[in-house]
């Protein structure tokens, strides 16, 4: 699951908050249950933190991944594609926001709220990325990892037993 993200993130690097982190921490949880994919989310945040170094956005990745994979739980009994796609699209949307709380013990809330202001565009770019990829390759990632999950076995237990 790591590999496949750190593949996915440098794939995508050039392209600016274009990413498919999203989608597969979503499919992830989806198909392997939360336990496995939040491991997965914390072993990706630091690998990119020993590749990329330490900084603020580090924290952004300890609790942001997390959150998702908690989100995505959530929701897991949802059958609609949708459900996902809005959950990647507001994910999206909210990443700035949520990104610049990290910075508020360093720097103080007019610097927080600043950050995240002038990353609105950005933010845009985002939601709407992760709407398109969503919905796009939702469905067939859930369907291929949840064959490949029952043929090894490794299914979270919401599949397991459904």
């Amino acid at each position: 699951m790591v590999a496949v993200m750190e593949a996915g993130k440098f794939l995508l690097n050039a392209l600016p908050n274009v990413e498919v982190i999203t989608l597969l921490v979503i499919v992830y949880t989806k198909v392997f249950g939360w336990r496995k994919t939040l491991a997965a989310v914390l072993l990706f945040a630091l690998l990119e933190c020993m590749w990329w170094g330490f900084g603020t956005w580090s924290i952004v990745y300890f609790y942001l991944w997390p959150l998702l994979v908690w989100l995505t739980w959530l929701i897991r009994k949802q059958k609609s594609v949708w459900a996902y796609v809005l959950l990647a699209g507001t994910f999206g949307l909210a990443f700035g926001a949520l990104s610049s709380a990290a910075s508020i013990p360093l720097f103080g809330w007019k610097t927080a709220v600043a950050w995240w202001i002038s990353g609105i565009p950005y933010d845009l770019i985002h939601a709407g990325s992760n709407t398109v990829i969503t919905a796009l390759l939702y469905q067939p990632l859930v369907n291929a990892l949840t064959r490949i999950a029952h043929q090894y076995d490794v299914a979270g237990k919401e599949l397991s037993h459904g």
